[in-house]
Protein backbone atom coordinates (compact mmCIF):
# COMPACT_ATOMS: atom_id res chain seq x y z
CA UNK A 1 0.00 0.00 0.00
CA UNK A 2 1.25 3.49 -0.73
CA UNK A 3 0.37 6.99 0.41
CA UNK A 4 1.12 9.75 -2.10
CA UNK A 5 2.34 12.99 -0.55
CA UNK A 6 0.93 16.10 -2.21
CA UNK A 7 0.87 19.82 -1.40
CA UNK A 8 -2.85 20.14 -2.11
CA UNK A 9 -5.45 17.35 -2.17
CA UNK A 10 -7.55 18.98 -4.89
CA UNK A 11 -4.77 19.88 -7.34
CA UNK A 12 -2.63 16.85 -6.41
CA UNK A 13 0.59 18.83 -6.93
CA UNK A 14 3.56 16.73 -5.80
CA UNK A 15 5.76 17.91 -2.97
CA UNK A 16 9.37 18.90 -3.67
CA UNK A 17 11.26 19.01 -0.36
CA UNK A 18 14.80 20.33 -0.08
CA UNK A 19 15.85 17.28 1.94
CA UNK A 20 15.49 13.67 0.76
CA UNK A 21 12.02 12.30 1.50
CA UNK A 22 13.60 8.93 2.24
CA UNK A 23 15.83 10.44 4.91
CA UNK A 24 12.98 12.44 6.46
CA UNK A 25 10.70 9.43 6.74
CA UNK A 26 13.47 7.12 7.92
CA UNK A 27 14.32 9.51 10.77
CA UNK A 28 10.71 10.30 11.73
CA UNK A 29 9.58 6.67 11.44
CA UNK A 30 12.46 5.55 13.63
CA UNK A 31 11.24 7.97 16.34
CA UNK A 32 7.87 6.20 16.23
CA UNK A 33 9.34 2.69 16.16
CA UNK A 34 8.64 1.86 12.51
CA UNK A 35 10.54 1.79 9.23
CA UNK A 36 8.89 3.15 6.12
CA UNK A 37 10.01 2.82 2.53
CA UNK A 38 9.62 5.69 0.10
CA UNK A 39 9.38 5.70 -3.67
CA UNK A 40 9.59 9.29 -4.89
CA UNK A 41 6.81 11.14 -3.10
CA UNK A 42 5.02 7.92 -2.12
CA UNK A 43 5.35 6.42 1.36
CA UNK A 44 5.11 2.64 1.13
CA UNK A 45 3.64 0.53 3.91
CA UNK A 46 4.68 -3.11 3.57
CA UNK A 47 3.44 -5.16 6.53
CA UNK A 48 4.35 -8.83 6.87
CA UNK A 49 1.86 -11.38 5.52
CA UNK A 50 1.32 -12.79 9.02
CA UNK A 51 0.19 -9.76 11.05
CA UNK A 52 -2.51 -9.49 13.67
CA UNK A 53 -5.24 -6.87 13.52
CA UNK A 54 -3.78 -5.21 16.62
CA UNK A 55 -0.31 -5.04 15.08
CA UNK A 56 -1.77 -3.62 11.86
CA UNK A 57 -3.62 -0.93 13.85
CA UNK A 58 -0.36 -0.06 15.61
CA UNK A 59 1.49 0.16 12.28
CA UNK A 60 -1.15 2.43 10.74
CA UNK A 61 -1.37 4.69 13.81
CA UNK A 62 2.41 5.08 13.90
CA UNK A 63 2.48 5.75 10.16
CA UNK A 64 -0.08 8.55 10.57
CA UNK A 65 1.94 10.03 13.45
CA UNK A 66 5.11 9.83 11.34
CA UNK A 67 3.50 11.60 8.38
CA UNK A 68 2.11 14.33 10.62
CA UNK A 69 5.45 14.90 12.35
CA UNK A 70 7.29 14.95 8.99
CA UNK A 71 4.81 17.40 7.46
CA UNK A 72 6.76 20.53 8.39
CA UNK A 73 9.94 19.16 6.83
CA UNK A 74 8.44 18.17 3.48
CA UNK A 75 6.25 21.20 2.75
Amino acid sequence: MGIELVKNKQSKVSIHPKKSINKIFFEEGKKHGIYLRTLGNIVMIVPPLAISENELDTLLNRTIKTIKSAQNQVL
